[in-house]
């Protein structure tokens, strides 16, 4: 989406999500329509200018980075007590999606013992999100402003609920001199006549091998999105994609909420207070500040400096519970066995630091608590953090 928009969700590389194998192409069966020619330039060009349209659908994902099993972390990270929202890591889930750039967005998980929900409603500049699993809502409004201060963005809801239009324009955003571009076939998507443009790394060095973008012949959309990495090539690491979709505005209804009876509401943005200019601002702590130290393109390694305590909680499992709030002290014991557990499965200590290594990216946090990050082997992050000492 857009950064003009009201967005909905993040889309953080990390927790991506896919479709295993063909099965994101339910319905192609073998089938290549025959489509005019277009250039991989055009077609790239054609994505990366589409503008936000109405639409409604189903979308299924999946991921297979190399992540163990998340289980063990259900009443630890808050809303991901669903089991639905820990599988957009680990495994296979279908969200309903709408979308108006008129009038707001909608994101639904409704599974046999849980819903999540988020929505973001552009008339009333405010937005919902909410667990049955937890029976909890969070209602986020934008907060009070002084008759002279600039008005303030609303707050947002923070959700990853990424979808194939979002995924496939960032990609396309991001091209530079780095990449390969080619229209590798056509298909059928989700009932929908595509091209589908290929990205490639045009060196070696990323953990990505490609980016298949299947893109609807018609309105531009980007329909499904594929991930390739070179440690796994039987079938995609990353992917997300519609199963179904209708380009009909969907009902305003679907854009508002309302809790069920019962439900915990938190609200947020209501509690803010007008700036006072008599008043010296406080003091903040500074924000994480990324920059390029390495590589290039597909293969750039990125240094974060200020993470505070998300350093600290990388390199103590037990940190992670006191800073997401964790739960009762009679059971934080368990949680944070169950914590180091994960962390121990996806850690590896090496003289630089602690990395974190999945198929598409992997981390490194030195003892400083600098965080080192990339589509790359964690022997590039150990190299440029050797570098920046």
């Amino acid at each position: 989406m857009r950064k003009s928009r009201l967005a909905l969700w993040a889309v953080p590389a990390a927790a991506a999500v896919v479709v295993a194998g063909f099965s994101i192409f339910p319905n192609v069966a073998g089938a290549s329509p025959l489509l005019p020619a277009v250039t991989p330039q055009q077609l790239a060009a054609n994505v990366a200018t589409l503008k936000p349209v109405a639409l409604s659908g189903q979308v299924q994902v999946d991921t297979n980075i190399g992540l163990p099993d998340l289980g063990g972390l259900s009443g630890i990270l808050g809303v991901t007590q669903s089991a639905d929202l820990t599988n957009l890591l680990t495994g296979t889930t279908t969200i309903k999606v709408a979308e108006d750039p008129k009038t707001g967005a909608r994101a639904e998980i409704d599974a046999s013992t849980s819903a999540y929900v988020a929505v973001a409603n552009l008339t009333t500049k405010d937005g919902w999100t909410y667990s049955s699993a937890q029976n909890t809502a969070t209602h986020y409004v934008m907060p009070p402003q002084s008759s002279t201060a600039k008005a303030p963005k609303p707050a947002e809801p923070t959700t990853t609920v990424p979808t194939p239009q979002s995924i496939g324009q960032q990609f396309v955003d991001a091209l530079t001199p780095s990449t390969n571009l080619s229209v590798a076939r056509t298909d059928v998507v989700a009932g929908r006549d595509a091209y589908t443009l290929v990205l490639t790394p045009r060196s070696a060095g990323s953990l990505i091998a490609s980016v298949d973008i299947a893109v609807d012949a018609q309105t531009w959309l980007p329909l499904s999105v594929q991930v390739w990495s070179v440690q796994q090539t039987d079938k995609p690491a990353l992917s997300i994609a519609f199963t179904s979709i209708s380009y009909a505005t969907p009902d305003a209804s679907l854009f508002s909420f309302t809790p069920p009876q019962g439900t915990t509401v938190t609200t947020a943005g209501q509690d803010a207070k007008p700036a006072d200019t008599a008043k010296p601002a406080k003091t903040t702590a500074p924000e994480p500040t990324p920059t390029v130290v390495a590589g290039e393109g597909w293969s750039s390694v990125v240094k974060v400096t200020n993470v505070g305590d998300v350093a600290s909680a990388l390199t103590d499992p037990t940190q992670i519970v006191k800073m997401l709030g964790g739960a009762a002290s009679g059971s934080r014991h368990g949680q944070a066995s169950s914590v180091s557990t994960l962390v121990g499965e996806l850690a590896q200590q090496t003289p630089e630091g602690t990395v974190y290594s999945t198929n598409l990216v992997t981390l490194l946090v030195t003892p400083n608590g600098t965080v080192y990050a990339g589509a790359v082997p964690a022997s590039a992050l150990e190299a440029a953090a050797k570098a920046s000492k």
